[in-house]
């Protein structure tokens, strides 16, 4: 059980951190490459949800993410059930407090990790937030499919 708090607070924590990082280093506007043509760290300040939707919604993305919290904790029983539910909803926990700490306090969340193949494609800015809110939902839908997986066989 004492794996949900653990990975939240780890999470949160790395997300905050490595926002503070970006604040300091790319605050003038430039961006740094790590990969020529396919990743760099790139500072975008997002008034809004994925890809800026609700941008200037921030009242409603509050309400949204403080509701998806209350989900969780709701649901937290069955989902410490398992190991990787555990970590399925750490994740997303950890990952909803990182983006709803930015949105309650900077009213902005900090993104930086920029993905693209060189000019022809580029995916939305992201953090370390995000990225455990993708991998917790994946994680979360796997385990729920597996027992129906499992019964189909």
């Amino acid at each position: 059980m004492k794996t949900l708090p653990a990975t939240v607070a780890a999470v949160a924590a790395l997300d905050q951190a490595t926002k503070v990082v970006a604040l300091r280093s790319l605050a003038d506007g430039g961006s740094v490459r790590i990969v020529p043509g396919y990743f760099d760290l790139r500072l975008v300040l997002n008034r809004g949800a994925a890809w800026g939707m609700l941008a200037g919604r921030r009242a409603l993305l509050v309400a949204v993410s403080t509701g998806m919290l209350a989900l969780l904790w709701t649901n937290r029983r069955e989902l410490a059930a398992t190991r990787m539910g555990r970590i399925s909803s750490g994740l997303l926990a950890g990952g909803i407090v990182g983006n709803l700490v930015d949105r309650a306090f900077r009213g902005e969340v900090v993104d930086f990790l920029d993905f693209h193949v060189r000019d022809v494609w580029a995916w939305p800015t992201f953090n370390v937030a995000d990225s455990a809110i993708c991998v917790g939902v994946v994680l979360l839908l796997a385990t729920s499919c597996l027992p129906w997986f499992r019964a189909r066989r």
